[in-house]
């Protein structure tokens, strides 16, 4: 049925140069595609636990839909008692959930530090076709099924489990009792910042946004700017590089115009896709200001 309004959304997008320009009957469909069905069965677990650089991060694992697993890290500040306020942590196109433990090219492993320091919760998950879950696109690098064969559909079919699946973690975090699933926020890196936006955008209870180089995707329904007049309820943080490849400063400026009001800003970096080491520092100390 997704699948089929993915169709249905090409056909109506293709008369439109700009996604923010979409009808708002055509954007009511878009975000129905990330409707999901609350009282399907979680069946929610801790398998195991990893630890790295003295934290331990208990390994979940939920279900999802399709007769897939959806495989986690959730990690708790060592000091204070909770309840905790919560930052979900979304990689980019090849990377996992395992970016925010260690990672040189997006400093994730310093994000989860600074956070859980500050006495913030994480949670990563790997998307849909990545890490524990290429078993889903049969073992087939999703940056090769992105960028070298270009499977758009399957792209965006990855997308919308991905965001479902993240409102699934949600509701995860909502049963345990050391959450404060009224504080809930999320940094998105790359691909991880283009679903900030949809997720920002249908799911009420994200109350903050980081989204870092955050791709262009024009031809898609649903790109990034075709969510942004929802996302100006609460703080937004754009960071952005001037050298990136997959957007210009232009493209980068005019999405974050196309948010409404003035619980926004946006930083750009003298850089590419790789952001600088500060943008970490800066992101989280957004964070715990904002959250």
């Amino acid at each position: 049925m997704k699948n089929a309004l993915l169709a249905i959304l090409i056909s109506a997008i293709a008369t439109s140069n700009l996604a923010e320009d979409m009808h708002p009957q055509t954007y009511g469909l878009l975000k129905s595609i990330y409707a999901y069905d609350q009282t399907y069965p979680l069946n929610a677990r801790v398998v195991g636990t990893v630890a790295h650089n003295n934290v331990v991060f208990e390994k979940i694992v939920f279900d999802s839909f399709h007769n897939g697993k959806v495989p986690g890290l959730l990690a708790l500040p060592s000091q204070g008692q909770g309840p905790f306020p919560t930052v979900l942590l979304l990689h980019g196109v090849t990377g996992n959930k395992k970016q925010w433990l260690d990672d040189d090219f997006t400093h994730g492993g310093e994000v989860s530090a600074a956070l859980l320091e500050q006495g913030y919760a994480v949670l990563a998950l790997d998307a849909q076709y990545h890490g524990e879950r290429a078993v889903y696109n049969d073992y087939l690098d999703a940056g090769e099924m992105v960028f070298q064969k270009g499977w758009g559909v399957r792209y965006a079919n990855m997308l919308t489990q991905s965001v479902v699946d993240y409102r699934r973690a949600i509701d995860y975090l909502s049963t345990r009792n050391e959450i404060d699933s009224s504080r809930i926020g999320l940094l998105g890196y790359s691909m991880g910042g283009h679903m900030a936006f949809i997720l920002g955008a249908v799911e009420e209870r994200i109350k903050a946004t980081v989204a870092c180089v955050v791709p262009h995707m024009a031809q898609m329904p649903m790109a990034p700017a075709a969510f942004a007049r929802d996302m100006g309820a609460d703080p937004l943080l754009m960071m952005m590089a001037r050298k990136d490849r997959f957007y210009t400063t232009e493209q980068a400026q005019a999405l974050f115009d196309a948010v409404p009001g003035d619980n926004k800003s946006i930083r750009f970096f003298d850089s590419g896709h790789s952001l600088p080491r500060e943008y970490a520092t800066q992101a989280t100390k957004w964070l715990t200001d904002k959250l």
